[in-house]
């Protein structure tokens, strides 16, 4: 389906009926990569109206030369909120970068959340800047690299780059859920838009974020592309957070530990059913 703001068409696929879930992927990815995880958790379970958008640059919505900062995709987000989801109330799951406009739309009053699952969250938009973990180990099974390499797929080292736990099972998630977007991503609109506006402007007002609704922050203590330190003193505040830093597992941690991942969404929805 697509959703027309200004002259761009945001694509997006939604599953199931009743309380709506917002998904936000990572930066110059898809929705296949929230929807690999999302659908595994939720797709028994009744009363989740689940919705998977893809942003602007990436995968089937074009690239707008108008959305030259992170404030103007933010609000175009918010845009897509309110016609797909109107006033009601919603859920908010982001991973990395989609996690960072999901803190700039709980910055905003009138954004009627109920409640974030934020994983890998990307929350110090200069990569120069975060604490990450140095020297990560990975732990590979036997044969994985000439497995791979075998199948000869275009960006298939991008999963070595990410992958902690290197098994033969993960890397077909991997490359059904997440490569086929690397192929899409429209990579000059991507790469000025990390270059000239990748923070919001009011970055600096998200450390003192008021958001009182269940928050589960989950991280990976091998995460070397946002590490986990930067997440934690930026929301360590928040009067209703839980906040895991889990071993032996990186930016793939939804393939990597697949179990303790969805036992964390069960515990956030629990908290979020409670609060109501």
């Amino acid at each position: 389906m697509k959703y027309l703001i200004n002259d761009l068409p945001i694509y997006y696929e939604e599953y199931g009926t009743g309380k709506p879930v917002l998904f936000l992927h990572r930066f110059t990815e898809d929705h296949g990569f929230m929807k690999g995880c999302g659908e595994l958790f939720f797709q028994n379970m009744e009363g989740y109206r689940r919705i998977y958008l893809d942003m602007p640059g990436m995968g089937k919505t074009p690239a707008a030369d108008w959305i030259t900062n992170a404030d103007i995709m933010l609000d175009t987000l918010k845009k897509f909120v309110a016609e797909i989801i109107g006033d009601e109330s919603f859920l908010l799951i982001g991973a990395s970068y989609g996690s960072y406009m999901s803190l700039g739309m709980s910055h905003d009053e009138d954004m009627n959340i109920e409640g974030m699952f934020l994983f890998n969250p990307m929350t110090v938009p200069n990569s120069d800047d975060r604490n990450v973990p140095d020297d990560v180990e990975t732990f590979e099974e036997d044969g994985i690299e000439e497995h791979v390499e075998a199948e000869d797929i275009e960006n298939s080292d991008n999963y070595f780059d990410e992958a902690i736990v290197v098994t033969k099972a993960n890397w077909e998630r991997y490359r059904d859920e997440i490569l086929p977007a690397y192929s899409l991503t429209n990579k000059e609109f991507c790469e000025n838009y990390r270059k000239n506006g990748y923070a919001l402007s009011f970055h600096e007002e998200l450390k003192e974020l008021a958001f009182a609704n269940p928050v589960t922050i989950l991280t990976g203590r091998y995460d070397d592309s946002a590490g986990y330190e930067d997440s934690w003193n930026m929301l360590k505040h928040l009067p209703s957070l839980t906040f895991v830093a889990l071993d032996r597992v990186g930016p793939l941690m939804h393939i990597e530990n697949t179990e303790v991942f969805n036992f964390h969404i069960n515990e956030w929805l629990k908290r979020v059913n409670l609060a109501k």
